[in-house]
């Protein structure tokens, strides 16, 4: 089912050890499938260790991961992950690397896969479950001395153009730079690209788009710069708003036809626009544009050179040109690549509590994040080493309706931007416009009481938009820890959630009123009004997380990055969320895909240029 061979080789010395599962899942009971196990040998060595096949299973972050072990005489033959429907790109993490760690190692002492660390723990849990099955000694499995991956060094550490950052912009600038000529190598943090572009929804507007026009939507670019204009209270850079709404459908028609991306067949109604513009990818999911776009990379062979950490920018003496960049490999092992012209693509600041801090006293670590936990900021401290002018960065976006227990954002919530969600308090109380800026929803929810909102859909809605069938695991997780609650009558799903259940029906009477009468005339809501009466009914808890940074480095419209008195670095570039001056204080939903794939362009076009 999985493609096992990583995209670059690994070698395992000394023995592995059970990675550090989260605390959740390691507390969740292993689901075993003993009734599937094949025993293909019944007699046992003296460690009581039986040859044959076995099913392991356990709760990963979407779905439940199935594991199968054969063991042979004795040993762990060979592990296969039979069932995975985590986040692409986080999957190919652990399957790239663990089944055959464990084979090589005949141990469990290995460390979480960065960025991965529910899927890989549900790995774990999942391959003990199989091995206890089997008559195994788990404990003593996980004793045995550090498993250490190794790697080969990049082939090379020269080229025309070097990307910093493997996520949506970094990869739409390597493959414009590549278009146009030039060798590119991309260093990538993390184990596997993807960035925050694959955690995302995958959402874009693009004005005047071919869906638009079959709905008999009027738009226009004029209309789209007003909007993100206006939504960041004309705090943004008007000549790069501009720039952006002017691009946003040409690269939306360049991820299709370039590159593979399969849009859908409907819009999304982002909070904050004007009118429903934002094309979406097939299944919800940023990984429906960061995989093409990987694949893409690997058929031009684009050198993408992962678990490799950039640490500094080396300058030449005219202190405007950079010569080179630092970069520190996972293992330890320095490196510098050298090139004509660079790109800073390293994403944001919101999985650094300091960083968020230093620019916002009020989102401590008590407030969770959306981000990838490889958005760090490096690519910021680096561009502050340099001396490279910043922007807005005291505006830190939360996300107003994620998991209040991992911070994650849930798909299945986005009824809401399907026109088929409401929110409501403990109270049973609406109390804010559903499509309202993201900023504006959060505030509204912290005010509530416990600090949290509802939401609410019914059956007609969860059927019309497939969300609870395209995103199941989630779905299932959410009942399982009681984040998300359903019930036969408005009545009983109001009591499940701990609302008051008469203050709550009135408001859903009240809000059908409103939708039979075509407005409402409580939060004057801006898309079609849909009632709620088919059961059952579903209530998700929800509250704000830490989502988007908007601040960051400062550039022209060609995306040279600009130094703190106004000049420009000669042949360094940037593109994606370690920009400033795009979004001012508060970015809309489904801006950031246009913004990547717009200046990520330039910038791979202005380095190419460069060189």
């Amino acid at each position: 089912m999985f493609d096992l061979t990583s995209s670059r080789r690994q070698f395992v010395k000394g023995a592995g050890a059970a990675a550090a599962a989260t605390v959740a899942l390691a507390s969740m009971p292993a689901m075993a499938h003993a009734a599937d196990s094949k025993k293909a040998d019944a007699s046992a060595d003296a460690s009581g260790v039986k040859d044959g096949t076995y099913v392991g299973s356990a709760q990963g972050k979407h779905d439940v991961v199935e594991v199968t072990v054969t063991v042979s005489g004795g040993k762990i033959a060979d592990v296969e992950i039979t069932k995975c429907n985590d986040t692409d790109g986080i999957v190919e993490a652990v399957t790239n690397r663990l089944p055959q760690l464990v084979v090589d190692t005949q141990s469990l002492n290995y460390d979480n896969i960065s960025g991965a660390t529910v899927t890989t723990a549900a790995f774990t849990t999942a391959i003990e479950d199989a091995l206890t099955q089997a008559g195994f000694d788990v404990s003593a499995l996980e004793k045995g001395a550090k498993a250490e991956v190794t790697f080969e060094d990049p082939a090379s550490t020269d080229a025309d153009v070097i990307v910093l950052g493997a996520g949506g912009a970094g990869m739409c600038a390597a493959l414009t730079a590549y278009g146009e000529g030039k060798s590119v190598i991309i260093l990538e943090k993390m184990p596997e690209v993807g960035g925050n572009t694959m955690l995302s929804g995958g959402g874009m507007a693009a004005p005047c788009n071919w869906l638009q026009e079959q709905e008999g939507i009027e738009d226009s670019p004029e209309l789209f710069e007003s909007d993100v204009f206006e939504g960041g209270d004309e705090k943004g850079d008007p000549d790069l708003v501009h720039v952006l709404a002017q691009g946003a459908l040409e690269g939306a028609e360049w991820l299709r036809d370039e590159h593979n991306v399969e849009w859908s067949d409907h819009l999304v109604f982002f909070g904050g626009h004007s009118v429903k513009r934002s094309v979406v990818p097939e299944g919800e999911s940023g990984a429906k544009i960061t995989t093409p776009l990987e694949n893409d990379c690997k058929a031009a062979k684009i050198a993408i050179v992962t678990d490799m950490r950039a640490t500094d920018f080396v300058m030449d003496d005219d202190g405007v040109t950079v010569k080179a960049v630092k970069a520190t490999r996972t293992d330890g092992k320095e490196f510098e690549f050298t090139g004509k012209a660079f790109v800073l693509a390293t994403g944001g600041f919101g999985s650094n509590v300091e960083m968020r801090l230093k620019y916002d006293s009020t989102l401590g670590d008590k407030i969770k994040s959306t981000d990838s936990v490889g958005t760090t900021g490096d690519g910021i401290t680096m561009a502050e080493n340099i001396g490279a002018a910043f922007t807005g960065m005291e505006y830190i976006q939360t996300y107003p309706t994620c998991d209040p227990i991992t911070g994650a954002l849930l798909y299945i919530y986005d009824e809401r931007l399907y026109d088929r969600g409401i929110l409501v308090n403990k109270e049973g109380d609406r109390f804010v416009e559903e499509l309202e800026r993201r900023d504006v929803i959060s505030n509204a929810i912290v005010s509530q009481t416990d600090n949290c909102a509802w939401l609410l859909w019914d059956q007609a809605g969860a059927d019309e938009t497939q969300l609870l069938v395209n995103h199941k695991g989630e779905y299932d997780m959410g009942v399982a820890s009681g984040v998300v609650v359903k019930g036969d009558t408005l009545e009983e799903v109001a009591e499940a959630a701990g609302i008051d259940p008469d203050e709550f029906a009135k408001t859903v009477e009240h809000w059908n009123e409103m939708c039979d009468a075509g407005s409402d005339s409580d939060f004057n809501y801006r898309s079609t009004m849909n009632k709620f009466e088919t059961a059952p009914y579903y209530l998700g808890r929800c509250v704000p997380s830490v989502h988007h940074t908007m601040g960051g480095v400062h550039c022209t419209t060609d995306a040279q990055m600009q130094k703190e008195d106004g000049t420009t670095f000669t042949n360094l570039f940037a593109a994606g969320e370690v920009t400033g001056g795009i979004h001012g204080t508060n970015r809309l939903g489904s801006d950031a895909i246009a913004d990547l794939t717009v200046f990520g362009r330039i910038a791979g076009s202005s380095a190419a240029g460069a060189c």
